[in-house]
This record gives structure tokens, sequence and C-alpha cells, in this order.
């Protein structure tokens, strides 16, 4: 009679399950699922040696992701989206005319990031050309200015008012003139403080004409669309893919946010990091790695099951 196979007994089930689970857990997320995407953000924490913040939105589908979403972080030149709000507000109000005209002086040039610096005292840029410079080129002397002229309390007001509580700006940016002081004016500076969710929720209205009013979206969505760094969350995608959106950059703070536009509809990102410990300034900083990477993750995974849209991106 032949032998039969001996069963396992319960020691031998508990050896079998074990190994079961540990092959399954070490098996990769489904690509496009929130296990995915948490995946993506531990890889990029531990690439930047920083904090990570992401909101992630598909319009069309309404798909949504976020991981410290409610979090604030230094918002560096994000909160400039929270100066232009106020800015069409009032052109909207009738209380500012773009092609009105502002000086250019020594006094009033700003420090950090921007053209206005280099250029000669008496130029005289219209509020128009001041708004370009500061959400494409991120001039700060331009900044400065629409920030005296509109008032830190009435664009934080208007964000309350607009339901983003959580986009707040600081004060101005050092001058120019402070370059040398010691201590420096940059030393324990804030700009602002975001929220990815706050920002996100902001570029959607953006996008779909409901900031404000369709005429100050569109414009809005014009000075995001002019000039934009494509070096953070565009970066992995082809030119096809249009990118509107506005960076911000601080010691140990790499921030960017904006709209991407593909066959596959519109993808609303907002992606920031904050105290991290990686040397250097350039493109190739490790935040601005792991931001292209998420990125990437995240809209490639969504992409995967979206049907194209009928229309070109616009």
């Amino acid at each position: 009679m032949p032998r039969l196979p001996r069963r396992p007994g319960f020691s031998g089930i508990l050896i079998l399950a074990a190994l079961a689970s540990a092959c399954a857990s070490t098996r990769p997320p489904a690509p496009g699922s929130p296990q995915a995407f948490e995946a993506a953000v531990a890889s990029a924490e531990m690439r930047c040696l920083c904090r990570v913040g992401v909101a992630a939105r598909h319009l069309e589908s309404g798909r949504s992701y976020e991981h410290n979403g409610t979090a604030e972080f230094e918002s560096a030149s994000v909160i400039k989206i929270a100066v232009i709000t106020e800015g069409m507000a009032a052109v909207r109000e009738g209380r500012l005319d773009l092609a009105t005209r502002w000086e250019l002086t020594a006094a009033n040039k700003a420090d950090g990031s921007g053209m206005l610096l280099m250029l000669d005292p008496g130029l005289d840029p219209t509020w128009n050309d001041l708004a370009t410079l500061m959400i494409g080129p991120s001039d700060n002397t331009a900044t400065n200015a629409w920030i005296e002229r509109l008032s830190v309390a009435a664009i934080n007001a208007r964000m309350q008012a607009l339901g983003f509580p959580h986009i707040r700006l600081f004060g101005t940016i050092p001058m120019l003139s402070q370059k040398d002081e010691d201590p420096s004016p940059w030393k324990g500076f804030r700009l602002g403080a975001i929220t990815p969710n706050e920002v996100a929720g902001w570029m959607a209205q953006v996008a779909q004409g409901q900031l404000l009013d369709a005429a100050s979206s569109k414009k809005i969505f014009e000075y995001l669309d002019t000039d934009p760094s494509r070096l953070r969350i565009a970066r992995r995608f082809p030119p096809s893919d249009l990118w509107a959106g506005k960076t911000g950059s601080m010691s140990g703070v790499r921030n960017d946010s904006g709209i991407l536009r593909t066959k596959k509809g519109r993808f609303v990102l907002a992606v920031f990091t904050d105290g991290s410990q990686a040397d250097g300034w350039g493109p190739d900083h490790p935040s601005i790695l792991a931001i292209a990477e998420l990125s990437r993750v995240i809209v490639e995974g969504w992409s995967r099951d979206l049907p194209d849209i009928v229309e070109k991106p616009q």
C-alpha cells in the first residue's frame, strides 16, 4: 500500500502562512494605488532627507491623493499666488489699473531672485509687467511692490474669504540694501505659510475658472503659464504635456505647484519639501529630484486607466 504524504502539523501551517505573508508583503504595490504613492513619498523623503507634503487631483475624474495635506509648510515664493489673487481682485473692483506704471529706484530693490535688481533705477514697468515678473521669473522686487500696494492684511483677508485660511503671507522680502547686514535679515526669515491641500485647491479653482470669476481666473492662469520652471514637477514629462505653475525656494525648502495638462486630462499637483539636510542650490538638488520622481509616479500611475480626452490640452 503506497504511503500517503504527511499533512503539515499546526506549526508547519504557521510557517507556510508566514512565508506566504512575507512573499505578499514584498510584492510592489499596484501602480496608481495609494500604497504606490505612499512608497514613492517614503522614497522621496529618504532621497532629500526632508519632510514631504503632497496634494494631487485629477480634475476630470475627481481622483485625489494627499500626504501631509493639511500640514503647514514654509511657502517660499509659492505665497506669491496669494499676492496675485488680491491683485486681480483689486483690478476687478477698479482699485488698480494694470496699465499704470511703477518706478524702479535703488531703494526699492529687493534681495534674492529677480531681474529688476540687476537693472538701472528709473525703469517704469506697468503693474501687468510686475505681475508677470512676480509669478514667472519670481522677481522679489516686483513682489514687494505688489505687497506694499495691496497690504499684507488685505492679501490674507482675501485668502481667508476665499476659503484658503492656511495660505498666509507674513511680510515683505528683505531689501537689497540690507544684504550685508549682520545678522543677515534672511536668518530665520519666513515669507509665508501654505498647506498642500489649499494650494492644490487654489490651483484647481484657477484651472476651472472659479477663482474670483472666470476672467480673473483666466488672467491668473496666463501668469502661471508664462515661463514656469519645468525642473521640478514637470521635469519627467514631455513638452507636449503643458505646465503652468509656481515654484518656491529657500534654505532647506523646495516647493512646486501647478496644473499639468495632458492627453489624459488636467492634473493639479502641489509638492512641498522642507527641513532638507542636503547641500547645494542647483537644479539637481535631491529635493528637486524627489519632487520630480514623486510627481511622475502619481501622474503615470493614474494615467494607466484614464481615457484620453477628446480635446487637445490648451
